[in-house]
């Protein structure tokens, strides 16, 4: 999906606004991912305002990033 860095609070959480995902279910809306690995969102050096691609994996009641880059 694609979206907007608007948080990181936390090493490993991240609020990203995001389009709609229809093979989710999901409207435009803001969400927050959990990273099982906070170094991967030190690689990225997203911040506020930058423009992602991402993928999130559903575990529990939890969203947790699985991949994410920057948009040029």
């Amino acid at each position: 999906m694609r979206g907007e860095v608007m948080a990181r609070p936390a090493a490993d959480l991240l609020l990203v606004r995001h389009e709609a995902v229809v093979a989710l279910g999901m409207k435009a809306m803001e969400l927050m991912a959990v990273s099982s690995e906070p170094a991967q969102l030190d690689a990225a050096a997203v911040r506020p305002g930058d423009r992602v691609r991402l993928a999130v994996r559903q575990r529990d009641d939890q969203l947790v990033l699985v991949r994410i880059e920057k948009e040029p």
